[in-house]
């Protein structure tokens, strides 16, 4: 299967900056300004949540647009945007508002799986 892009070069670093720029806003719609995650709380949960969201929308809608476009430069420009985003929203989010250093996620924030029974202890009792 050829990868051939359906663009001329010019039209594909248009398109390209223009799926950056939609992935700048896609994040900006679901998180609010880089400055408004800075002051918020360390790590706060619905910003996390928000940062996820935003993350998969992005990736679903450059994936989207470079496979109907057969385009590399869209791929790159877009999933490169992505990565920028991520890291920028993530600083803002783990800095402390007052002292703007990288606090690390409290304990809480990760919970094992709890009445989890591994398949080998269940015995006859499982169902296929």
């Amino acid at each position: 299967m050829q990868f051939k892009s359906v663009l001329k070069p010019e039209g594909s670093v248009m398109a390209g900056l223009a799926v950056a720029g939609s992935v700048y806003a896609l994040y900006n719609l679901d998180l609010g300004p880089v400055a408004s995650a800075q002051a918020s709380d360390a790590n706060h949960p619905a910003l996390e949540s928000s940062r996820k969201k935003a993350g998969y929308t992005a990736f679903t809608f450059v994936s989207a647009v470079g496979l109907l476009t057969k385009d590399a430069n869209i791929l790159t420009l877009g999933f490169a945007s992505i990565i920028a985003m991520e890291i920028h929203y993530r600083h803002a989010i783990m800095a402390s508002p007052a002292t703007g250093t990288i606090v690390p996620p409290s304990e809480d924030s990760y919970a094992p799986a709890q009445n989890v029974v591994p398949l080998v202890s269940q015995g006859e009792a499982v169902g296929y």
